[in-house]
């Protein structure tokens, strides 16, 4: 009963503010500088707090932020959608492809990934979705883009680097429209967890981790590096910091999603000198609150 009680008051009753300095304390042992942030998360929370234009909540939208993709006049680098759900029962398995992606909207890591449709338990999989269509994500964290979502389940086709048996995630840390780094993400759902390895724009290695270990797959340059550069300059444009996430299978550039907070600002760079060097390029903008 108290932790309920307890779960009900912070809730309901505790600032974003004093939420983001208790949440921020409990994972680096002290609280955010918010008056003079130098850190990239101590920046991160001070743009959840101060920087809140209302367009970015769209961007947030796993479904709506396709309409700002097709805007930008790179309709074609969205994934092929199969359906999209206000309700897990409106699902039919029967006729989905034998491999699908189903995407909670309105939240991060709700995903179910399936590449045969006869494996899984797909009553299970509906539970779950009911389960996150019941949820808040902006309560995980006070990241305040997600509070007004409408939850929605979306199901796209399932996309795989075959080479690879994975799919390998591109994500560009972008600020002020201009990609900087881009953390190259695999393994997200093998046995070991997901591991990131990160490249500056001319694909040199940053020795730098963020909470996980490196991948050490020493790969190849993209063919279509610069192409993916240029879409991610484009989807950034006008935010002060956004991390673009995108695919290539078979040359092919594919949308993933786009981030305003990754890790919600509680996953530190490694060495120490990085988490300056990445707040450094982050020049925060003037309060929207």
């Amino acid at each position: 009963m108290f932790s309920k009680l307890k779960r009900y008051c912070v809730k309901n009753f505790v600032s974003d503010r004093r939420f983001v300095e208790w949440q921020y304390r409990s994972v680096y042992g002290h609280f955010p500088n918010l008056v003079e942030p130098r850190t990239f998360d101590e920046k991160i929370q001070w743009y959840k707090l101060y920087y809140r234009k209302p367009a970015m909540t769209g961007l947030v939208d796993k479904y709506n932020v396709r309409q700002y993709v097709t805007q930008k006049n790179l309709g074609h680098i969205l994934n092929e959608l199969y359906g999209v759900y206000d309700r897990a029962e409106e699902i039919n398995f029967e006729t989905l492809s034998d491999a699908f992606v189903l995407k909670a909207t309105h939240g991060s890591a709700m995903n179910i990934i399936c590449k045969n449709k006869r494996e899984p338990d797909l009553e299970r999989c509906r539970k779950i979705l009911k389960g996150w269509l019941g949820q808040n994500y902006y309560d995980v964290g006070r990241e305040w883009v997600y509070k007004d979502i409408k939850p929605r389940i979306i199901c796209e086709k399932y996309l795989e680097n075959e080479e690879h048996h994975d799919l390998i995630d591109y994500k560009f840390y972008c600020y002020g429209g201009k990609p900087e780094a881009v953390f190259v993400c695999c393994n997200r759902f093998g046995p070991t967890g997901v591991k990131y390895d990160g490249y500056d724009m001319q694909w040199n290695k940053i020795p730098v981790y963020k909470g996980r270990p490196a991948a050490g797959l020493n790969l190849a340059r993209p063919g279509n590096f610069d192409e993916m550069i240029d879409v991610a300059t484009r989807l950034s444009e006008g935010f002060p910091f956004i991390r673009v996430d995108l695919y290539s299978v078979n040359n092919r550039i594919y949308f993933g999603e786009l981030t305003f907070y990754p890790d919600n600002g509680l996953v530190p760079f490694s060495p120490d000198k990085y988490n300056y060097f990445f707040g450094d390029l982050f020049v925060l903008p003037e309060k929207i609150n």
